[in-house]
């Protein structure tokens, strides 16, 4: 029953998941999303046109496939049936037929939208969400206040009375701060989210017995994991997280898969590093323009410059300029027990070589200064000591660039491979999968058994 692959963000997110879950979900049977909502997103490449999806698995492309959103997510139903009709235009096949979409999970509403508005607002130390309406989602799942996808399956009257219960605290707290306009109305709320109930209402299902039979068959699920280690809850840089379990573990509950059933979990990464919103960020470099796009006067442009805009290093929800450093491996070594990778990609060595040619070197960080000592792994006390870890790094002359149309390691740079090499040396982690092009096959996959 070990069928199940996990592809998780080792990071902080916008690592390139989508390029290994395409690659995995080739001959996949199901692909499965479990976490999160449409504060993530990926680009899938389909018959040489590019979709940014936010909620469904990229692998629905494949057509024997069977694309799940879990029950741990929470779902805009709006940005969900953009999504469904963006891949029928494209020509996707039997979407209707192949989405499942969990009973269980939670809805996003636009008070909740208002709510991460006033939320941010009121933070003195604000965590820069994308404003989806992602954490006071999940707030109400845990109030018990939440509203789930089946409940747009009730009378009219039934899902009304849910919604006017969900919102009493709410509106109490758009009045009071001023934000009458944000109050919500139960009775329009639910005429249009019964509409999208009656749109989605084919897809709303049971989704444990179509996995326990794929287990039972050992057919192949792969599950596409959201945003990243460090963005989770509980193990990441709280507080500033995002609002569930993007963590292995975390991941296959939220897909209601169990841990005795996952065969690899491959942690993907870039080559070099980026984060959007605030939060500790070692081995972060000099930029000139902030995360919200304003050019600090009289700047020239340095590091962070020159990393972000050869990897066009832009969100691809949110469209804010990440902040960018260099490739940082204590965090890898952090996530091996958390996540249990079993094996790592590494994206965008193409882009690391060019930024090299640029700047005349590349770094790696392989370990911290910390607390006068010497660590090889992420401190999770960095907010009680108020210090940053220092990255201490390795220096490789140069850049490079990677020819076209190669398809082993063997034929990479020596260079290129001796970044790989410094990898794998420092976290003891297998480099199975390597980016070196912006296509879904641009893809180097090793044996690393």
């Amino acid at each position: 029953m070990r069928t199940v692959t996990v592809i998780v963000g080792a990071k902080w997110g916008d690592e390139g998941k989508g390029k290994v879950a395409s690659s995995e979900a080739k001959d996949a049977d199901i692909v499965i999303r479990g976490t999160g909502g449409a504060n993530a997103g990926h680009t899938v490449i389909y018959q040489g046109k590019k979709l940014a999806l936010h909620l469904i698995p990229g692998g629905i492309t494949y057509p024997q496939t069977i694309a799940i959103l879990g029950p741990g997510m929470v779902i805009d139903p709006k940005i969900l049936l953009d999504e469904i009709q963006m891949l029928k235009d494209a020509g996707v096949p039997d979407i209707d037929s192949r989405l499942k979409i969990s009973g269980r999970a939670h809805l996003i509403f636009p008070y909740h939208k208002d709510l991460d508005e006033l939320h941010e607002r009121m933070k003195s130390n604000p965590v820069g969400t994308t404003k989806r309406g992602i954490g006071p989602s999940y707030a109400d799942k845990a109030n018990r206040t939440g509203i789930r996808m089946y409940d747009l399956l009730h009378k009219k009257n039934d899902l009304r009375t849910k919604i006017k219960e969900a919102t009493k605290l709410h509106n109490q707290a758009f009045r009071k701060n001023g934000m009458k306009d944000c109050v919500a109305k139960p009775k329009s709320l639910t005429d249009l989210y019964h509409s999208y109930g009656k749109l989605l209402s084919s897809m709303i299902t049971n989704i444990d017995p179509i996995l326990r039979e794929a287990l039972e068959e050992n057919k192949k699920i792969v599950v596409e994991g959201a945003q990243a280690f460090r963005l989770d809850l509980d193990h990441g840089d709280y507080k500033m997280v995002t609002s569930s379990n993007p963590s292995t573990s975390g991941t296959l509950c939220g897909c209601a898969l169990p841990p005795t059933a996952v065969k690899e979990v491959i942690g993907i990464d870039k080559a070099y590093n980026s984060r959007v919103g605030n939060g500790v960020f070692p081995t972060e470099q000099p930029a000139s323009i902030d995360e919200n796009g304003c050019v600090i006067p009289g700047a020239e442009p340095l590091v962070g410059d020159v990393i972000r805009e050869s990897g066009y290093e832009y969100g691809t929800t949110t469209k804010r300029p990440r902040r960018c450093g260099w490739m940082d491996c204590p965090i890898l070594v952090s996530g091996k027990s958390i996540m249990g990778y079993t094996s790592l990609c590494i994206n965008h060595l193409d882009t690391l070589g060019k930024i090299g040619l640029t700047l005349g070197y590349v770094k790696v960080c392989v370990a911290y200064q910390y607390q006068n000592e010497t660590i090889d792994y992420f401190p999770d006390d960095v907010d009680l000591t108020k210090e940053v870890p220092q990255p201490i790094y390795e220096t490789i002359d140069g850049g490079w660039i990677i020819p076209p149309g190669i398809t082993s390691f063997d034929e990479l740079p020596e260079s290129a491979k001796k970044f790989i090499s410094i990898v794998e040396n420092t976290t003891q982690i297998p480099v199975k999968f390597i980016g070196i092009g912006p296509e879904n096959d641009d893809l180097i996959i090793r044996d690393v058994n």
